[in-house]
């Protein structure tokens, strides 16, 4: 009689376990994409008030608010995923609930039953003389063995009621709690929204008046898209050259290239922090969108004065000069990783250079206060997605 009473709250409570642990972890994930979230909208802010520093609108300066707002937006797409996860366990809390209070009652049933027999046999029931009126040894064994089965089984119902009581109140707790974290969880949706509707308002306008100068923007494009191109070109003529130089040497050790793939998702960034303001491969121009252009890495912007750093063991291979910024390329066995952009450069070409190691101080713009490094990786003559590796 016992393990069939007990076996069903085990259970229920075991699945509910189960269940609790599967959407802690998940919601421990939403809380640390929620505050990465956060701290890069914080960091894009501050990025903007240096570039609002100047009254000309920029480029660089729209495609921040752009990168801004693409954050907001997978901000409120976090906030949202956790509402329906406060909701949806709410919604298990309240089933939870029903069940025990149905337990609940039927362990008052079957102790109320209980008590009856008790009472009916309170004569029999009196240990000494229920044992000593036995015909014989082995009925008295029985006997024995009854009245300490049945004490047992009065205990265990009170425990089991006891149980139900405090498992329906941790619920009802906790669903509390839920109710007032979807508040809170409403209200700061609610404000990022706003705030989002009105980065979405001034990124509008600033591109209405830079639109006005298509002409200038045209030439900058064509610009860019020439220095772009030439870059591109000596970056892949440089690699090719290394490629040659490694398969002729003997003492590079293969064990690097093995090591760098295995970190695939796990280098850290090339800056102390900053947000992706250009993404790798095609992307429409920001100002024109029938424009398309391509990026080899992605560019990163990061607060004055930042600095460059590696993202893995390995040795620099390439230092060049673009004519105004420096470019420089550590090779970790048969994977390169560029960085670009430099204002100054603080190592040699063959320095060895450890993981976190200052590459060099990355540039300003004059024009705009835009500080961005430009980063690629290359596995062998082919480029990749940096954001693929890093985590």
């Amino acid at each position: 009689m016992i393990s069939k009473i007990k076996y069903p709250l085990m259970f229920l409570l075991m699945f509910f376990g189960i269940g609790m642990t599967a959407f802690c972890q998940s919601a421990d994930d939403l809380e640390k994409k929620v505050a990465k979230l956060q701290s890069e909208i914080k960091t894009s802010q501050n990025l903007l008030k240096q570039t609002s520093k100047n009254k000309e609108i920029t480029l660089r300066e729209i495609e921040l608010l752009q990168a801004q707002i693409k954050k907001r937006q997978d901000l409120v797409k976090a906030y949202k995923s956790q509402l329906d996860g406060l909701n949806k366990d709410i919604k298990g809390y309240k089933n939870d609930i029903s069940n025990l209070q149905n337990e609940l009652e039927k362990n008052r049933r079957e102790y109320a039953d209980l008590l009856v027999i008790s009472y009916r046999n309170r004569n029999n029931l009196n240990n000494l003389l229920f044992i000593f009126s036995s015909n014989d040894f082995n009925q008295a064994v029985r006997r024995i063995r009854y009245i300490k089965q049945f004490n047992e089984l009065l205990k265990q119902k009170m425990v089991d009621i006891d149980n139900n009581k405090s498992d329906i109140k941790v619920r009802i707790d906790k669903t509390e709690a839920d109710k007032k974290r979807i508040e809170q969880l409403y209200a700061q949706q609610k404000k990022e929204v706003e705030a989002l509707n009105k980065d979405k308002k001034s990124l509008n306008d600033k591109v209405a008046k830079l639109k006005k100068d298509e002409k200038k923007i045209k030439n900058e494009i064509a610009q860019k898209e020439k220095e772009t191109k030439a870059l591109q070109a000596k970056i892949k003529k440089l690699i090719e050259e290394e490629i040659a130089r490694r398969r002729a040497d003997a003492t590079i050790d293969p064990k690097l290239s093995a090591s760098f793939e295995n970190n695939k998702g796990k280098l850290p960034w090339p800056v102390a922090s900053g947000i992706v303001t250009k993404k790798y491969g095609n992307s429409p121009h920001p100002t024109q969108p029938k424009v398309t252009v391509f990026n080899n890495g992605i560019d990163i912007s990061t607060d004055q004065g930042a600095n460059a750093l590696c993202v893995f063991d390995g040795q620099v291979s390439t230092i060049f000069n673009t004519g105004s910024t420096n470019v420089v390329m550590v090779r970790h066995g048969m994977y390169f990783t560029l960085y670009a952009n430099l204002e100054k450069v603080y190592v040699k070409t063959g320095d060895k250079v450890k993981t976190g190691d200052k590459i060099g101080l990355i540039h300003t713009g004059a024009n705009d206060n835009v500080t961005s490094l430009h980063f690629e990786v290359w596995n062998d003559k082919n480029n990749t997605n940096p954001e693929t590796w890093l985590k």
